[in-house]
């Protein structure tokens, strides 16, 4: 008479269908997963075998949805996603998806509760960008418990978005620039802002710089520096660029030649009243960090979002976010006739339709020019 399996034995074979199988026993019940390979059935029976050993394993049908996303968030995000990425899916699962999936069993998630999330997020304000990011890490969540085989498919892949408007960023015309320009303080913010909209820099970049990325004719991003948030307290992260196109060298011309020249005299001096409050390096040289806090440390992009407002408001202009001026940037070279290829990587784009679709845009004096211009064919 044939041996009956015990807890602690498996066994692996080939369906008609082509699949694989490993097979292994809980108590009296007879369990399964399914793979392409026999590598990979041998492979997972052996680790569900390990964890009932050790005493580790749980009954896929007893997962609860938080307790998947606790578990997803600390093995599978946390080691292969960029900090801010990890940041940005730890606070969505802590703030809005347990709370709203708490009370749900894993392989009972059906996609009218996944959709009810979303309508509920929607009539709670939530702009639909906001609601589509929510429903992202939910869904990528989602898809590693199908690889895991806790759930035979995924219940999000239905789901249906709220309509989401493509939102035009503003920029500002010469004269606005103008106006802000005269409008910007003599301080480490207002020499920031200037240098964005003579650089078309992003924040990020802006505040990973440092001084031994600069030479008299140029500076090379190297590397972002930005805030994230990790159980409800901020920390700041540093990183290099996602991509190739966005580690480059910027040559400077004479105004931000100047503008680099009087940051660094300032920065001597913030660090003569900081005294031992100062927590950077040498100010002007080395490590760092170009554009750095009154002590030394990384600049904030909440700080310089708020001077650019003030300044905004001051000179009755309307209100616009700091990546305004990385378009205005680009929108006022291509008005200057320069070309766009360079214009691409000197924004970090690996493709020069992104740049034209995103970052260039018309106002009604450019508008206005280019039929005055058409007037001769008529």
């Amino acid at each position: 008479m044939a041996k009956k399996r015990g807890n602690n034995e498996g066994t692996v074979y080939q369906r008609k269908d082509g699949r694989w199988v490993g097979a292994y026993m809980i108590d009296t019940r007879r369990k399964y997963l399914y793979t392409e390979t026999r590598e990979e059935a041998a492979k997972k029976l052996r680790d569900t075998l390990s964890r009932l050993d050790r005493g580790e394993y749980v009954e896929p049908s007893a997962v609860m949805v938080a307790q998947w996303l606790n578990t997803w968030l600390k093995e599978y995000a946390a080691p292969s996603v960029r900090a801010s990425t990890y940041g940005a899916h730890e606070g969505i699962v802590r703030q809005h998806l347990i709370p709203a999936f708490t009370k749900h069993r894993l392989q009972a998630l059906r996609t009218e509760h996944i959709q009810a999330f979303v309508n509920c997020q929607v009539k709670a304000g939530y702009a639909p960008a906001t609601v589509k990011r929510q429903l992202a890490t939910l869904k990528v969540a989602l898809k590693q418990a199908v690889e895991n085989q806790l759930l035979f498919r995924d219940p999000s892949a239905a789901v249906k978005l709220p309509k989401q408007e493509q939102k035009e960023i503003e920029f500002l015309t010469v004269e606005e620039q103008r106006v802000l320009l005269s409008a910007l303080p003599a301080s480490t913010h207002g020499r920031a802002l200037r240098f964005i909209l003579g650089t078309g820099l992003r924040v990020a970049e802006l505040c990973g710089l440092c001084w031994d990325d600069i030479d008299r004719d140029g500076f090379h991003v190297n590397q972002v520096t930005y805030a994230v948030k990790r159980n409800g307290q901020y920390e700041r992260v540093t990183n290099p660029p996602k991509t190739k196109a966005g580690k480059r060298y910027i040559p400077v011309n004479n105004k931000l030649r100047a503008i680099l020249d009087e940051q660094r005299q300032a920065q001597r001096m913030e660090r003569m009243k900081a005294g031992s409050a100062w927590e950077g390096d040498e100010p002007g040289k080395g490590k760092q960090w170009v554009f750095a806090s009154a002590i030394g440390t990384p600049a904030d992009r909440n700080n310089l979002a708020r001077c650019l407002r003030g300044c905004l408001k001051d000179s009755g202009l309307k209100t616009r976010g700091v990546h305004a001026l990385r378009h205005t940037f680009a929108t006022s070279w291509v008005q200057s006739g320069s070309d766009l290829r360079t214009l691409s990587e000197l924004l970090g784009h690996t493709n020069v339709a992104f740049t034209m679709q995103r970052y260039v845009h018309s106002d009604n004096a450019v508008k206005k020019k280019g039929m005055e211009q058409m007037e001769s064919l008529l």
